[in-house]
């Protein structure tokens, strides 16, 4: 099986491919990859941001080349592997990093996700320009800034991933 395509009900099927991925296909510039529609629309969104450079899709089992997030989950430590890095020029010329996970509210892993990402930027969020978690809440997509203090806060007491991007302290994802 081409690395491009995927075995669907035994049927090959070619993967829709994106531009400017980090490890893209030296001869047509394109990287391969199989994206559900909210994270489809979330790296068109990314894509058009002014300054923007290139994006990795963060692989989600253990290797080398994956970004791995620790969380309490049942008394035990799972590994978070946020979907999305992307990069950008700012307009002193250096680079900015931005990690946007579309890992959604409605799975049983979302609040416990949601705590250990926030803990992550707590610590490390100087070395990111963005931290932000996304979810799809009747239609509208909506994100939580990590790097902000109060979002933070609130995401350690709450008991409810829903309720935190239906609240206020979630905003629309916009450009």
């Amino acid at each position: 099986m081409a690395a491009s395509a995927i075995l669907e009900n035994e049927i090959e099927t070619n993967l829709p491919k994106f531009e400017n991925h980090l490890m893209c296909n030296p001869n047509d510039k394109l990287y391969p990859c199989a994206l559900n529609d909210l994270e489809t629309e979330v790296l068109k969104t990314e894509m058009v941001r002014k300054g923007f450079l290139a994006w990795y899709r963060n692989p989600g089992h253990a290797s080398q080349d994956s970004l791995g997030i620790t969380y309490l989950l049942d008394n035990e430590y799972s590994i978070l592997r946020p979907d999305f890095i992307f990069f950008s020029k700012l307009k002193d010329g250096s680079l900015a990093i931005d990690i946007v996970d579309p890992h959604g509210h409605h799975l049983s892993d979302s609040l416990p996700k949601l705590k250990g990402l926030a803990t992550y930027a707590e610590t490390h969020g100087s070395s990111y320009r963005r931290i932000e978690a996304i979810s799809k809440i009747d239609e509208k997509i909506r994100v939580l800034d990590l790097t902000e203090k109060k979002v933070r806060d609130a995401i350690k007491v709450a008991e409810s991933a829903k309720a935190l991007y239906e609240g206020d302290i979630a905003q629309d994802y916009l450009v």
